[in-house]
């Protein structure tokens, strides 16, 4: 009886810890997005950018909501295509922090929107770039 019971305790162990190990979770594949689809809210809203610089980390703030508008309407149609790579990673050329009424909404590098890391855009960095340098006194 004691060694049945030790017996049928081993097996369920064993039923756990496969069933435990073999249930993987499946992440939904990210799609192609723009800036418009990805922020959570109304980008007309948006009052305020700050950009810092990933490699010099000097900060630039844009509170003027003819600019911000500006640039957002440019950057906001720019197609983004996830990177089939989504392993974690570091550094950014710029970080984009996009606030309503001093809350920060959202905040982005050139690599990375919502924990999806994106494919290399060389226009959506270079409008990045500009409007990061339009702000250098």
């Amino acid at each position: 009886m004691h060694r049945n019971f030790n017996l049928l305790a081993l097996c369920f162990v064993l039923l756990l810890v496969a069933l435990g190990c073999s249930k993987e979770e499946i992440k939904p594949k990210p799609s192609p997005a723009t800036l418009a689809d990805l922020y959570p809210g109304d980008l007309r809203q948006v009052d305020r950018i700050e950009i810092r610089s990933g490699s010099t980390g000097e900060l630039h703030i844009y509170d003027d909501a003819a600019a911000v508008q500006k640039w957002l309407t440019t950057v906001s149609q720019v197609t983004l295509t996830p990177d089939p790579n989504q392993e974690g990673r570091v550094g950014f050329l710029y970080g984009v922090s996009l606030y309503e009424k001093k809350t920060m909404r959202l905040g982005f590098t050139n690599n990375s929107i919502t924990n999806v890391y994106y494919l290399y855009n060389e226009a959506w960095v270079r409008e990045m770039q500009a409007f990061f340098e339009a702000g250098k006194p």
